[in-house]
C-alpha cells in the first residue's frame, strides 16, 4: 500500500506544473530533472557512506539509500526519523519519513520489490481523493488568466508604441522612458510564453511511466549530456533578465517622476542615457553574475531547477528596486497631499481634496508597482487559501498591470491633445 501510494504521489508530482511568473524562477521541476536530481543525491549518499560512515556497532542497521532518502545508521528496536526530502518537488517538506530498525539489526524488507521499506505517509499526507485534480484545476485557471493578461497587454503595448512613434509631438524624454518600460513588459511577456513552451511543452511523461516504478527500486541513469540543455538554460537566463529589467524600468519611471518634482532643472539627454543604463545595464550585471555562479556551482540541467541561495543574487536587486519604488511612492504622495491642501486652503470641501488624492494615489500605484510590496514579505508556502489568493492577486496584476497603464497613457494623450487644440487659434 505504501509503495503504491508513493508511486501515485511521484506520478502526480511530476505532472504538476508550477506557473509562478513572479520573482522566483527556480520553482518547478520537469520529470526528467527530478530523476536526475535524485540520481545526484544517490551518488552523494553513496560517497558519504563510503568515506565518512563510522563502523557499525553490533546489531545496528547500516546507513543506505532507499531510492529517495539517504538514511543514517539505525539502532535495534528504535524508529529513525528524518525530514521529508526537499529535493523531491511538492513533497510535504514539513513532514517526516520513518524507518524502524528490527531487533536483529536490519531494516524492514519487502520481498516483492526486493528493497527495504520506509514510511513516507507523512510526506504525501495531503494526497486525498480529488485533491490532485483540484490543484491541477487551480493551476490551469492561473495559466489561462496570466496568458490572456499578457497577450492582451502585449497587444496594447504595440498600439502604445505606435502612437508614441507616429505623433511627433509625443517625442520627449518622458515618453521615451515610457517606450522603454513598454518594451520591457513586452519582452517579459514573450520570455514567459517561450519559457512555458520550452519547459513544459513536452514533458515526456508517457515515456517515464515504466521508469517511475523502476526508479522506486533503484536509480541508475546514464551520464548526462549537458549540451542538450544549452537552449533551455538560455531561455531561463533571458526570462530572469527580462523579469529584472521590467522591475528596474518601473524604478526608472519612479526616479524620473521624482526628479521632475524635486529638481528644478533636468538635462533630458543626460538623464535619458543614465536611466537607460539603469534599466537595461544594472540587471545585466546581476543576472550575469547569477549565471556565472550557477554554471560554476550548480550547473544542474536546465537552470529552472532550484539551486538554494544562489537565486538571491538576482532576487535581492529586484527586492531592492521594489523597496526603492515604495519609498519614492510615499515621498511623492506626501508632496501631492501637501500641494492639494495648499491649493484648497480656506475651502471646506474636504471630500474633493480626498478624491483628488485618491485619484493621484491610484495612478502612482500603477506607475510605481506598489502592489508588489503587499506580499513581498510573505513566505511562499505553496498551499492554503491565503497562498491561492496571493497567487491570483500577483498574477492578475503582473499580467494586467500593463493594460491599466496603457489605458492611463491613452487618457493622458487624449487629454493633452484636447488641451493643445483648445490653444490653437
Amino acid at each position: 500500500m505504501g509503495i503504491s501510494l508513493l508511486y501515485m504521489f511521484l506520478k502526480v508530482t511530476l505532472c504538476w506544473i508550477y506557473i509562478d511568473a513572479q520573482v522566483d524562477s527556480d520553482g518547478g521541476l520537469t520529470a526528467q530533472e527530478q530523476w536526475y536530481l535524485l540520481y545526484d543525491v544517490k551518488l552523494q549518499c553513496q560517497q558519504n557512506i563510503s568515506t565518512h560512515s563510522p563502523a557499525d556497532p553490533d546489531g545496528a542497521c547500516p546507513p543506505g539509500w532507499d531510492g529517495l532518502i539517504c538514511w543514517p545508521q539505525g539502532f535495534p528496536g528504535l524508529v529513525t526519523k528524518v525530514p521529508c526530502p526537499s529535493y523531491v518537488y511538492d513533497f510535504n517538506h514539513n513532514g517526516f519519513a520513518y524507518r524502524k530498525c528490527d531487533n536483529n539489526g536490519s531494516w524492514p524488507f519487502v520481498e516483492a520489490l526486493n528493497r527495504t521499506w520506509s514510511n513516507y505517509s507523512d510526506c504525501f499526507r495531503f494526497l486525498q481523493p480529488g485533491h490532485e485534480q483540484g490543484k491541477r484545476d487551480f493551476f490551469d485557471r492561473l495559466y489561462v488568466m496570466y496568458t490572456v493578461g499578457y497577450a492582451v497587454s502585449f497587444t496594447s503595448l504595440l498600439i502604445a508604441i505606435f502612437i508614441i512613434g507616429y505623433f511627433r509631438r509625443l517625442h520627449c524624454t518622458r515618453n521615451y522612458i515610457h517606450m522603454h518600460l513598454f518594451v520591457s513588459f513586452m519582452l517579459r511577456a514573450v520570455s514567459i510564453f517561450i519559457k512555458d513552451r520550452v519547459m513544459h511543452g513536452s514533458g515526456g511523461l508517457q515515456e517515464l511511466d515504466t521508469a517511475l516504478m523502476d526508479n522506486l527500486k533503484t536509480i541508475s541513469i546514464v551520464p548526462l549530456d549537458k549540451s542538450q540543455y544549452i537552449g533551455c538554460k538560455i531561455t531561463v537566463l533571458l526570462f530572469i533578465y527580462f523579469l529584472t529589467t521590467n522591475y528596474y524600468w518601473i524604478l526608472v519611471e519612479g526616479l524620473y517622476l521624482h526628479c521632475l518634482i524635486f529638481m528644478a532643472f533636468i538635462s533630458d539627454s543626460k538623464y535619458l542615457w543614465s536611466f537607460t543604463l539603469i534599466g537595461w545595464g544594472v540587471p545585466a550585471i546581476f543576472v550575469s553574475a547569477w549565471a556565472v555562479v550557477r554554471a560554476t556551482l550548480a550547473d544542474a540541467r536546465c537552470w529552472e531547477l532550484s539551486a538554494g541561495n544562489i537565486k538571491w543574487i538576482y532576487q535581492v536587486p529586484i527586492l531592492t528596486a521594489i523597496g526603492l519604488n515604495f519609498i519614492l511612492f510615499v515621498n511623492i504622495l506626501r508632496v501631492l497631499a501637501t500641494k492639494i491642501r495648499e491649493t484648497n486652503a480656506g475651502r471646506y470641501d474636504t471630500r474633493k481634496q480626498y478624491r483628488k488624492l485618491a485619484k493621484s494615489t491610484l495612478v502612482l500605484v500603477l506607475v510605481f508597482g506598489v502592489h508588489y510590496i503587499l506580499f513581498v514579505g510573505m513566505p511562499h508556502t505553496g498551499k492554503g487559501l491565503g497562498w491561492e489568493i496571493r497567487m491570483y492577486f500577483e498574477l492578475f496584476f503582473n499580467s494586467f498591470q500593463v493594460l491599466l497603464l496603457f489605458l492611463l497613457f491613452v487618457l493622458l494623450v487624449l487629454f493633452y491633445s484636447s488641451r493643445l487644440k483648445s490653444h490653437v487659434p
